[in-house]
């Protein structure tokens, strides 16, 4: 005996709505299930500050101003040359029968009939000729009268990237998840000017000019326009220049002592820049010795006569006012820089003492004129070697900038440690806490920065040993006053190899260590990110899917699955 089972249609029916409903269902799931992780990067950022205090949070007091006197002038244009004739445009008929209906008219006039139609044509003619030629200059020539006072200011910067994990479509309804933030430093950079008061006068030459040719033939046309650039003249001369430590005189017209320092002026008359010299001194005409305790601009204490006289520098100690400019940029996590200047400059001439050791006098000073309260002079050294510590102020400033973020939100959400809904957050990006939303909620991220600036202030010494071959410098003075003094020419200078023996590393000690908020840094908006929560709309349709599924099965339960039939 054999049976068959063969489902009947409502079996298959059956069949066929539960399949549906699970694909639905199917369907459903699928759409709850998230896509692959997404990474938030909202760009570089790059963040800036100008002109802060150094001294604490708040602007710098910069006062400058410039006037120019002289001419100046952008593209004038001054040109030879120039064209005759005319571009013009003119319709030309061009019908052939109408010129021979014309002439027919002109002979035979009843024999030629009504006037064809004209034709038409636009024909360019071009008349011109000549050539010109155009000089086009712009230029500034005078002089600049300026100034510039400065309480002490730094400028900064610091570029940061930033990234954040977005769940995607796994993020459930009321359930937290981190976004994971994080955020690198990615370089940056710190200059600062330290108190600083100045004016200056400066002799400025400006000219760019360029030259432009056209040529033009009749009936053949124009060339194009040919524009050559002439070489450029741009020169800025400092005439005069003043500060509390002196007044320079066409600065940087001479090169430096020592390679890297900057270039020396012609002249330099030390105001709070004072050096105090002590010397020996012979008079030359009594042959009387002595000895001279001066400063850079009258004697204090002289026991020679007031006649020409010769002089051997023993000692010499400098006092001025510092001036530091400082630049870095990023070292080890942190926005650097530093920048030192002397205060204070001892020396002792080595080769003026060793002359009680009976080694011949290699330099002295010799007075030219010395009446009526006018003095010229001048000091000459076949070789100088001088020795002495150096006290100096330093300056260092150490950046450490964090980023911040203000994030708004679209909808309201919670946030881990804290009690009730929530329409912002705002800290430290990379301590973004847990946040569980409520519904598809856009987030809003303005980023900013909370930078500590600590400004270390400290002394420093150093003993450092100079030795000059051949040296010069010439002085003059008015009664106490000295009018004019050249900085000092050497060979070494003028060869450019410096004059520094050696150098001792430098001892530094701190006296002033103070960190504070540096502001100024404008907040960058950022690209807004969306984090999708599957809606309660979803859910129901899931349920109403699963629902159907069971209906169906329980139906397909109570009818006959097949029909049998037995055969003997």
């Amino acid at each position: 005996m054999r049976i068959t089972f063969k489902p009947s249609s409502s079996y298959l029916a059956t069949g066929k709505r539960l399949a549906a409903a699970l694909v639905l269902a199917a369907l459903c799931v699928t759409s709850g299930k998230a896509g692959a992780t997404a990474i938030y990067d909202p760009g570089p950022l790059n963040f800036s500050t100008v002109n802060q205090s150094m001294w604490g949070p708040g602007n710098a007091a910069i006062f400058t101003d410039s006037v120019f006197l002289g001419p100046q002038w952008t593209n004038k244009t001054v040109g030879v040359g120039g064209f005759t004739g005319s571009l013009a445009t003119t319709t030309v008929n061009t019908n052939p029968v109408w010129w021979a209906w014309k002439a027919c008219k002109e002979t035979i006039d009843f024999l030629c009939g009504g006037e064809p139609a004209r034709g038409a044509e636009q024909v360019v003619i071009d008349t011109r000729t000549g050539a010109r030629v155009d000089l086009t200059t712009s230029g500034k020539f005078g002089l600049e009268f300026g100034y510039t006072v400065n309480s002490g200011s730094v400028n900064a910067a610091a570029a940061f990237s930033a990234a954040a994990a977005l769940p995607g479509t796994n993020a459930k309804q009321g359930e937290f998840f981190s976004l994971n933030p994080d955020s690198k430093l990615e370089g940056g950079s710190i200059s600062s000017q330290s108190p600083q008061v100045e004016a200056h006068i400066n002799a400025i030459a400006q000219l760019s000019a360029s030259v432009t040719a056209q040529a033009c033939l009749i009936l053949a046309g124009c060339t194009g326009k040919g524009t050559l650039t002439l070489p450029s003249v741009d020169m800025t001369q400092p005439v005069l220049s003043i500060d509390p430590n002196s007044i320079k005189i066409l600065g940087g017209l001479l090169p430096p002592d020592n390679p890297g320092e900057p270039r020396k002026p012609l002249a330099e008359v030390k105001l709070l820049n004072q050096t105090l010299t002590l010397q020996a001194a012979v008079d030359l005409v009594a042959q009387t010795p002595g000895w001279k305790l001066t400063t850079s601009q009258f004697t204090i204490v002289d026991t020679t006569p007031p006649t020409p006289d010769v002089t051997i520098d023993l000692a010499s100690i400098e006092f001025k006012l510092p001036n530091i400019a400082t630049s870095g940029g990023l070292d080890a996590g942190l926005i650097k820089s530093s920048g030192r200047d002397d205060v204070i400059k001892l020396r002792l001439d080595v080769d003026a003492l060793a002359t009680g050791l009976g080694i011949p006098v290699l330099g002295f000073g010799l007075t030219l004129i010395d009446e009526g309260g006018f003095k010229i002079g001048g000091q000459f050294d076949a070789l100088d070697v001088d020795i002495g510590p150096d006290i100096g102020i330093t300056q260092d400033f150490e950046l450490e900038p964090t980023l911040m973020v203000h994030l708004d939100f679209s909808k309201p959400v919670m946030i881990a440690g804290l009690s009730g809904l929530q329409t912002f957050w705002e800290g430290e990006w990379d301590l973004l806490p847990e946040i569980a939303l409520l519904e598809t909620t856009s987030f809003s991220p303005i980023f900013w920065l909370d930078a500590t600036l600590t400004n270390t202030i400290g002394i420093d010494l150093g003993l450092v040993g100079t030795m000059d071959i051949l040296k010069f410098s010439f002085s003059a003075e008015a009664g106490p006053v000295k009018i004019l003094e050249t900085n000092p020419i050497s060979l070494n200078s003028l060869l450019g190899l410096g004059n520094q023996l050696f150098s001792t590393p430098k001892l530094e000690f701190p006296i002033w260590d103070t960190p504070f908020t540096l502001a100024g840094f404008e907040p960058i908006h950022a690209t807004a990110f969306t984090i999708t929560v599957p809606t309660p709309g979803t859910l129901v349709l899931l349920l109403a899917a699963l629902g159907a599924a069971a209906l169906a099965q329980r139906r397909a339960g109570s009818t006959p699955r097949a029909k049998a039939s037995a055969r003997g």
